[in-house]
Order: structure tokens, then C-alpha cells, then sequence
């Protein structure tokens, strides 16, 4: 996509997409805590836009690294940090950490913690840091049924009064342009990695699938194929561990780190407006859906 803003900063329906992206997972829930891992030459820039446009959403901000991989490490390692210390995230004051909560925009150093997202980057400088983490602490409750940046969200699991599980926290990590993720999408991504111990959210193609073989091509049967979405949730000892190593570039998204490390990936459905933005033609088919997406 060929613009002086980096894809997550386009603006959809009046604000940047990143914003849309973030709102998803607050409104979902206004007790998970967010961190975005953008690029320090981003920073300053998303503080400006989020004064801009009132952006009162509390978050934190992590500087990302050289691969998205490097991006959502940085963002674990202060989840790690938080449940080592015995700070408990997802308070409405948003996530906690060493920097503290922030409402709007992060007012700590560079490395604070944030919500970790794969965020929209541009071709002249791609931003594989752009991360979000929101985290979740406690029960969805019926009426409001349970993340080009990363998102990871973090909760405490769907848990009973009785046996609650405060170490067993459940990690969310999404690209931070796909702005239209569905709050029932987050909720079966959560609900099912409660369950599985992971859960990474799918939808089924609609055209017809070739796969390259040399100088051919062959088709394959659509009912063997699953276009994958995220966010992409685990449970975080499982998460962590598996991100404890270097990168590889075969690493596509978080399931296949996780499935490096011999953890076996549980499919769930997603919801086919969950495009991820990476064209023109993306963010205008994207201000179409905008307002036609259900919660």
C-alpha cells in the first residue's frame, strides 16, 4: 500500500485503523489490559494521534524488534515479567507493568509494556514490532459474550467461583490491522483455548486452491484448506516457553512457534470481515464492513 503512514495509522471510518483494532478488544471487554509493541520511531507518532482523536483507551506501549517474531517476544517478556512479580493484569485501570497504566497513549520509557499486534507496515520500512496485548482477567458475562501491529491479550481464564485458576493465564496475540475482528471470534478463541490450550481462529476459502509444484501447479480440495486469522490464543506458560527460542524464518505466526516446540494446534472458526489490511482495495472494503459488523 503505497502511503507516507504506515498501514495501521490509515484512517478508517475517521480514525487510524490501529484505534479500531485496539476498541475491538476494550469494548469486548473494559477489563482487559492492552499493549501495543510498535517501533520507536513510531512512538511519538501514535501519542500525537491518540491526542488527536481523544483516544482514551488504556495501554502501554513496548518498543518491537526486527521480526514480528521478535516483536511478540518483546510483548511475552513483560507478561512474564508481570506473573513473576505477582502482578495481576486486566484491571479497568488497564494492563499493569513496570511503567504502570496509561489511558490513551503510554507515558513511561520506550519498553513499557503494551498490547502486542502485528501491526500494518509499510513496504518502505516494514514494521515487524507492531504488536498488542490486551489482558483479561475473570468471566464474560451473557450479555456481552466473550487481540499491521500484534495484539496479545491476557486472561485469567473462564474460571468458577470455586477453583479459580490466577496462574493459568490465557494469551491472545493479533494482528493489529485486522480491525474487525468479532467479539464472538475473541470470545471462541478464548473459550476454546481455555479448553484445548490453544485455539487459533479460521475461515474456508471461497475460490478454488492451486498449490505451485515447480514449473506447475495442481489443485487441491477447498474442504482440505483453512485460511488462518488471529488472534491467536494460548495458554501463557505454553506461549512463553515456546517463544524461548531463536527465530526461524519458517515461523509464519504464532502457531507455528508454538507447534515448534511439539504443541498440537486446535482450529476454531473466525469471522470472514476479519480481513487483514494490507491494500487499498483492504481498507475500502474494510470502511464497508465497518459498519455492518455485529459485536
Amino acid at each position: 500500500m503505497k502511503s507516507a503512514l504506515p498501514k495501521q495509522f490509515l484512517l478508517l471510518a475517521g480514525r487510524p485503523v490501529l484505534m479500531h483494532t485496539v476498541e475491538r478488544f476494550s469494548s469486548f471487554d473494559p477489563l482487559i489490559g492492552i499493549i501495543l509493541v510498535l517501533p520507536a520511531e513510531h512512538h511519538s507518532l501514535w501519542r500525537q494521534l491518540c491526542e488527536e482523536h481523544s483516544f482514551g483507551v488504556s495501554h502501554r506501549v513496548v518498543t518491537g524488534g526486527e521480526e514480528r517474531f521478535h516483536s511478540v517476544r518483546a510483548g511475552l517478556e513483560c507478561v512474564k515479567e508481570d506473573l513473576l512479580t505477582g502482578i495481576n493484569g486486566g484491571t479497568g485501570s488497564g494492563a499493569s507493568g513496570r511503567d504502570g497504566a496509561v489511558s490513551g497513549v503510554d507515558r513511561g520509557p520506550a519498553d513499557s509494556q503494551a498490547a502486542i499486534h502485528d501491526g500494518v507496515r509499510n513496504e518502505e520500512a516494514p514494521l515487524h514490532g507492531d504488536v498488542l496485548i490486551p489482558i483479561h482477567d475473570g468471566v464474560r458475562n451473557e450479555e456481552a459474550p466473550v487481540r499491521g501491529d500484534v495484539l496479545i491479550a491476557i486472561h485469567d481464564g473462564v474460571r468458577n467461583e470455586e477453583a479459580p485458576v490466577r496462574g493459568d493465564v490465557l494469551i491472545a496475540i493479533h494482528d493489529g490491522v485486522r480491525p474487525l475482528v468479532s467479539h464472538d471470534t475473541i470470545w471462541r478463541c478464548f473459550s476454546d483455548a481455555e479448553e484445548f490450550g490453544n485455539a487459533v481462529p479460521f475461515i474456508e476459502p471461497a475460490d478454488s486452491v492451486r498449490v505451485l509444484d515447480g514449473d506447475e501447479s495442481r489443485p487441491v480440495p477447498r474442504s482440505e484448506v483453512r485460511l488462518i486469522q488471529t488472534p491467536q490464543v494460548f495458554r501463557g506458560s505454553v506461549i512463553i516457553k515456546a517463544y524461548d527460542r531463536d527465530f526461524d524464518p519458517s515461523f509464519t505466526d504464532d502457531a507455528t512457534v508454538a507447534e515448534a516446540d511439539g504443541v498440537k494446534i486446535h482450529l476454531t472458526h473466525g469471522n470472514r470481515e476479519n480481513l487483514k489490511i494490507t491494500t487499498p482495495e483492504d481498507l475500502a472494503v474494510a470502511a464497508t464492513l465497518a459498519g455492518m459488523l455485529r459485536q
